[in-house]
């Protein structure tokens, strides 16, 4: 292979590297402000236990939240310092919903509670995210945890269908009566269904049930994953796109200066060397599930932290390199437009339609794309691809050295 086309692709994927990175920690900041991993969660259990309630007129996935086994991992200080909750709930449906009072009251709660929650549930639902029907036993739908371990879910559920706390074997059986007559009333209830066919393969045994109520919830748990997943894609597309265009990150304009300009090709491939060699690789992001408190997400100063180093990361190697990138480097077609748009707003917005159709700009915006694109594939990714561009270099230099070398002829 010939060299210049690796050295090209080196610079490419550090590059993208480098943007991943910084892409990676804007989304996990947006994921941590939305606590989009709770939303998810709050999905995944609404679409385990569908159905009608099964527990003292409660629907079920209330009567989850609920469980002090569960409410124990979150916290509640509206609810938790109220202790009579049915009374607050019903003092709250009672009160007017029109008017000026409860339009006072509703600003007063605003500005005295959490005012960032409407901007955070509005995000939710932009992405997709919000699930379709609210958990009723907690003042914010925000307050939610991130993760249930499947050990407590399953404790949880079997205290929950034991409704009259019976012990020894006669509480499978207990179990199993109360969900077979359950089923017989409510068949068009699955989650019914589900737990009837798991208690049955028990054949009596609790823990057994037990021990499938958990495959259950894991299952759905590894569904929930390949959910967040596919939110995690789509929101580091838009961010990848905005990087794009804040950075002014042109991959048909950087590809080429790689291509025409030796220096700017070692200077990425020394970059890159350095960077690999004492940078771990980046953590995928995965979806709430782990019972671990390990697997919570960073807090804001971390993350904030993180994401200055990168930034500052990104800005050195760009400007030692002299890569084509930031809208300080070279004259862009846009570059003019931007002041112009400033001074006369009207003339900027007529003239950038026409200089839209130009070809220098298509190509331009082709190459935003481009970066878009392939921030989106995450950093991960590029770090594996990096990592084997470079095992490829390593073999290919030494073939280059011993055909400079003169014949002994």
């Amino acid at each position: 292979m010939n060299s210049v086309v690796l050295d090209v692709a080196i610079g490419m994927a550090f590059l993208y590297l480098l943007l991943s990175l910084i892409a990676s920690v804007l989304q996990e900041l947006l994921a941590t402000f939305m606590q989009l991993r709770p939303a998810n969660l709050q999905r995944a259990i609404h679409s385990l236990l569908t159905g009608n309630s099964i527990q003292s007129g409660m629907d079920l996935v209330d009567s989850i939240y609920n469980h002090g086994l569960v409410r124990g991992l979150y916290s509640d200080p509206k609810w938790d310092q109220n202790p009579d909750r049915q009374k607050m709930k019903d003092e709250e449906a009672e009160e007017p919903k029109t008017g000026f009072v409860a339009w006072s009251k509703r600003v007063w709660a605003y500005l005295s509670g959490r005012p960032l929650d409407p901007l955070r549930q509005l995000l939710r639902r932009l992405i997709g995210i919000k699930p379709d029907k609210n958990v009723h036993c907690v003042s914010s739908q925000l307050l939610l945890p991130a993760y249930i371990p499947a050990d407590t879910f399953a404790l949880a559920m079997v205290d929950l269908l034991n409704r009259n706390k019976t012990m020894g074997p006669a509480a499978m059986t207990e179990i199993r009566d109360f969900l077979a007559a359950h089923h017989y009333e409510f068949r068009d209830n699955k989650a019914t269904e589900a737990m009837l066919a798991l208690a049955t393969d028990a054949q009596g045994d609790l823990k057994k049930f037990q021990q499938s109520l958990q495959s259950w919830y894991s299952a759905s748990m590894d569904r929930a994953s390949g959910w967040y997943k596919k939110y995690t894609q789509q929101m580091l597309l838009i961010i990848g796109l905005i990087l794009a265009v804040t950075f002014n990150v042109d991959s048909l304009r950087v590809a080429q200066t790689l291509w025409t300009d030796r220096d700017v090709r070692q200077a990425m491939d020394s970059a890159a060397t350095d960077y690999l060699s004492k940078q771990p690789k980046p953590a995928t992001a995965t979806a709430p599930a782990a019972p671990a408190p390990a697997a919570q997400p960073e807090d804001f100063n971390a993350l904030e932290t993180k994401l200055q180093g990168t930034v500052t990361t990104f800005q050195q190697v760009t400007t030692q390199t002299l890569l084509p990138v930031g809208w300080a480097q070279g004259r862009h077609p846009l570059s003019a437009r931007f002041q112009l748009l400033r001074d006369q707003p009207r003339l900027a917005i007529r003239r950038g339609w026409q200089l839209l159709w130009r070809t220098k700009t298509m190509v331009m915006l082709l190459g935003w794309i481009f970066t878009g694109v392939a921030i989106s594939l995450g950093a991960p990714f590029w770090f594996d691809t990096l990592n084997k561009f470079m095992v490829v270099r390593s073999t290919v230099k030494p073939q280059e050295k011993s055909q400079d070398e003169p014949s002994k002829s």
